[in-house]
């Protein structure tokens, strides 16, 4: 079992810092260090095609759990394709090379450093983060002999081909859909908000007077998106768990928690965003992250 964890986790890591890698030369070409965010939903897609394609066998149960990192990962690179591309390098790595080049580092040498610090440190997050698809589709299917199938520990088993592999059972089905919950919160809650963007982008007035997103999703959280990434990677963890040892990886949907809530998502935006008085009056009635209806105005 060991193996084979071993052998699903190396090839995945492989397609994915063999693709970080060239991306990187892409970026040292554009001088744009920010395609890198382009590529965060397209590496779980990586990991849960190259999981898909290792497996002896396409269950059910194997197809749905890796279509799942894989139908999100196309929607979220087609979405930030579309609104990053053609926008030049991300005002946070512009000011990062510009804190670097004020300490002597000369801008090839930054941009050397990103490969290992921004590009490899995706790569690491990917492979940890997707631990559940990747554990799951390594130790689901196993060799039995004809007579241990059926129930087995509460759990109903059959053999295909040859291999013992799980039914679709209740957890998988309520993992699959909070996934579909989390799924339709990112996917509308970000064309909410590109509309909402497209409405205001003449806007030239006083910054603390700029126009809030608080319709829509927006009304009842002030991360729909965020919140909905958290679901989807909550929902294919307990899919996971219908596998053999895919409870132990219970540390994945923590960790993506953890980066949306304090690190990378609604902490480092909203650093930025309450510096502006009407943000901050939204912040005051809107859930930070889980959606409830909103507080009265005052």
């Amino acid at each position: 079992m060991l193996t084979d964890i071993l052998v699903y986790f190396t090839h995945a890591a492989v397609v994915v810092f063999g693709a970080l890698t060239a991306l990187w030369a892409v970026s040292v070409i554009a001088k744009d260090a920010s395609l890198v965010d382009i590529f965060w939903g397209f590496g779980f897609l990586l990991v849960g095609a190259v999981c898909l394609y290792l497996v002896p066998v396409k269950t059910p149960y194997l197809i749905l759990l890796a279509s799942l990192p894989i139908i999100w990962g196309l929607r979220l690179t087609l979405y930030l394709a579309k609104r990053n591309l053609g926008h030049g390098e991300d005002k946070r790595y512009v000011n990062m090379r510009k804190r670097a080049e004020k300490k002597g580092m000369s801008e090839m040498a930054w941009r050397l450093r990103t490969l290992f610090s921004v590009y490899w440190g995706q790569g690491l997050l990917i492979m940890i983060v997707s631990a559940p698809v990747w554990v799951a589709m390594a130790t689901e299917l196993r060799v039995f002999p004809p007579e241990s199938m059926g129930i087995i520990n509460g759990v109903e088993r059959m053999s295909i081909e040859g291999y013992d592999h799980t039914y679709i059972g209740i957890l998988a089905i309520f993992g699959a859909l909070l996934w579909l919950v989390g799924f339709l919160f990112e996917a509308i809650g970000d064309w909410q908000l590109a509309r909402f963007i497209k409405r205001n982008k003449d806007y030239d007035g006083p910054k603390d007077e700029k126009p809030v997103m608080d319709k829509g999703l927006w009304k009842y959280t002030r991360h729909p998106n965020y919140f909905g990434n958290a679901c989807m990677w909550w929902g294919i963890w307990l899919v996971a768990c219908t596998a053999p040892w895919g409870w132990a990886t219970i540390f994945a949907p923590i960790i993506m928690n953890y980066l949306l809530t304090n690190v990378s998502g609604k902490s480092l935006l909203e650093s930025d965003m309450n510096k502006r008085k009407k943000y901050r009056e939204y912040a005051e009635r809107t859930s930070g992250f889980f959606p409830w209806p909103p507080k009265p105005k005052s």
